[in-house]
């Protein structure tokens, strides 16, 4: 298996995703990256493999996000987000890369914002979009780790067979709250921004729990 396999492997895995619409000025998706690609652009009459002049593909990059929009039940709220590989919406994305200090990876926290219109070249076209992007650095699988810190504890079993096990002072057992929750993303290497996303809290009190800790 080579390592295209192993590529086209991780993007079937990750779902195909449905395209983010951006249909108004001030519309955004954001979401946790599980995947970014580069696809070629077909061509909009024939709707084959897009070249340039001098025989270059013409390519664009696919970032698929994890959404909380879902249109149907099969709906696994993923959505794709294309970025022409050249022009002013290669540049907002490189300006972002360049913020994030590397390129975007699975796991990084994405937002996309159509901010307006460029200027229309070709009258058969609607005039290009133009969008900001953001890039908060993130870990990968991290909606999924919040996900099962969040799950209620398991009930306790029915069988009517003792089970021995260590004596406890509370005779109920809840799962960890946020606060603790809150630390263990901290010691995952994560900013108080995305961590107060993830779990819905203040990010000054994730602050705070960062300077504890390290106290």
């Amino acid at each position: 298996m080579t390592m295209n396999d192993l590529s086209s492997l991780d993007q079937i895995l990750a779902g195909g995703g449905a395209t983010a619409k951006f249909e108004a000025p001030g519309d955004l998706y954001t979401g946790e990256i599980v995947d970014v690609a580069i696809r070629q652009v077909n061509d909009y009459d024939t709707g084959k493999p897009a070249f340039w002049d001098d025989g270059r593909p013409q390519e664009q990059i696919v970032v698929t996000i994890a959404t909380s929009e879902t249109t149907s039940p099969d709906d696994d709220g993923h959505r794709n987000v294309y970025i022409k590989g050249w022009g002013d919406q290669l540049k907002a994305f490189r300006q972002a890369a360049k913020q994030l200090g590397r390129n975007p990876r699975p796991g990084d926290q994405f937002t996309a914002t159509y901010v307006g219109d460029g200027e229309r070249k070709n009258p058969r076209f609607n005039p290009p979009k133009l969008f900001q992007y953001e890039v908060t650095a993130g870990t990968a699988g991290l909606s999924n780790l919040v996900e099962q810190a969040a799950a209620p504890a398991q009930p306790a079993s029915t069988d009517s067979t003792p089970q021995s096990a260590a004596p406890s002072t509370d005779s109920t057992q809840q799962g960890p709250g946020p606060q603790e929750k809150a630390k263990q993303l901290i010691q995952l290497g994560l900013d108080d921004q995305t961590i107060a996303t993830q779990l819905q809290m203040d990010a000054d009190v994730i602050g705070i729990l960062r300077q504890n800790l390290a106290a």
